[in-house]
């Protein structure tokens, strides 16, 4: 079966709110066939900090629609699909 690396850039509305709470927000929202494999923290705007996460899960319609409406319900962190590629 196809998998597709997904991209998806968090932006936590608090700069004082911690990294490692938004993951495990993200991790607890996931289905549990989706892997994070990759976590990249980068600067935005105004002291705030972007957080880069791609996740690998399987290929079908639809999936990234999915992800993004999920991770977007966590409180103080907007999300947005950035990138899909085929793996």
């Amino acid at each position: 079966m196809a998998e597709n690396a997904i991209i998806v850039e968090l932006v936590p509305e608090d700069p004082d709110m911690s990294t490692e709470k938004v993951l495990e927000e993200v991790k607890n929202r996931l289905d549990k066939e989706y892997v994070i494999r990759d976590v990249k923290e980068e600067p935005y705007v105004f002291g705030l900090k972007k957080i880069m996460v791609m996740i690998i899960v399987p290929e079908r319609e639809g999936v990234a629609y999915e992800i993004e409406e999920k991770l977007s319900e966590i409180e103080g962190v907007s999300a947005e699909v950035v990138s899909i590629t085929r793996v």
